[in-house]
């Protein structure tokens, strides 16, 4: 069904559907009452937008599907059969209908008044309130920015009194001293580590070679310490990769059958040297005047170093 109200408030309906049958439902346009607000509403460009897209996806759904045709087509003659019977009972009801509909087109004109941008296309109504939020909001944002902008400003200039202020300071004579002083920690440093983690064929020639002490003391430092650490933390965990690959089954047993049998022999001693004091404890309660024969102490904490170096040097080997 496809209705449209026109400008005298009667609803005009044309219905076409092969499924209907010969029979004729009556024109029921001139038996409703006119309602001018309707009239007003309908020309309003927000309501007659809503409408247009309201008959736009009515009509896609009833022509979806053929049985969709058929039943809103049967609801569309049952709704005007309806309409036609009731309206003798409508008309009675022509004076009370009046008086409402006055009354709606007075809040109507109100409405007109006090809001004009509803007589506006939706487009222009959208643009409208765009431009309103964007006014209101602006200022706040552009605040913030400002206040992002000067905090970033401050933090660079503090940033940069910090590192001038350290260069006026190293380049004092003790400030030289301590730049020296790590350089020579450094050149000392790499070749320890150059000794005890030697470089592989894989590793690649660290290029980054400092900034001159002269120009920039802070960031020789910076890049000097950097620097090392960098090589020691590559070096360090090649090496431990590599034992870790290579790291058998039958070693890691035997690291744990060793350290099983430190662990047995020094409570052993220390069980020895417990009953060794117990005894003299009870030798000295017996007879306090007899000389007592000392039994020569058992030096565990010797022993269990002099066990636990040699395991330590096997591991290493």
């Amino acid at each position: 069904m496809s209705s449209k109200v026109q400008e005298n408030g009667s609803a005009t309906t044309n219905t076409s559907d092969a499924i209907n049958t010969d029979t004729t439902v009556p024109n029921s346009s001139a038996l409703l009452p006119h309602l001018e607000s309707l009239d007003r509403m309908l020309k309003l460009p927000v309501v007659d937008a809503t409408w247009q897209q309201t008959q736009n996806v009515y009509g896609r759904v009833k022509d979806y599907n053929p049985l969709l045709t058929w039943a809103l087509g049967t609801a569309e003659d049952v709704v005007c059969r309806a309409v036609t019977i009731s309206a003798p009972l409508v008309q009675k009801f022509d004076r009370p209908l009046q008086l409402v509909d006055q009354t709606l087109v007075k809040g109507i004109d109100k409405l007109e008044v006090n809001a004009p941008i509803i007589k506006e296309q939706p487009a222009e109504i959208y643009q409208q309130a765009r431009s309103k939020v964007i006014e209101t909001v602006k200022p706040h944002i552009e605040k913030v920015c400002e206040l992002r902008s000067a905090s970033q400003q401050r933090a660079a200039s503090l940033k940069d009194l910090s590192w001038r202020k350290a260069n006026e300071v190293l380049a004092t004579q003790y400030g030289s001293l301590a730049v020296n002083g790590v350089d020579t920690t450094a050149q000392l440093a790499e070749r320890l580590l150059d000794y005890y983690f030697p470089k592989s064929d894989t590793d690649a020639d660290d290029d980054n070679v400092p900034i001159s002490a002269k120009d920039d003391p802070v960031l020789h430092t910076v890049q000097t310490v950097g620097r090392l650490s960098n090589k020691v933390a590559r070096r360090v965990y090649r090496t431990v990769s590599t034992q870790v690959k290579s790291l058998r089954k039958e070693d890691v047993r035997d690291y744990v059958a060793t350290l099983i049998a430190v662990l047995r022999l020094t409570q052993y001693l220390n069980f020895i040297n417990e009953k060794r004091q117990a005894v003299e404890g009870s030798t000295k309660d017996v007879a306090p005047n007899t000389p007592s024969t000392v039994t020569p102490a058992v030096n565990t904490a010797s022993t269990s170093d002099v066990v636990a170096t040699t395991e330590k040097v096997k591991t290493l080997e």
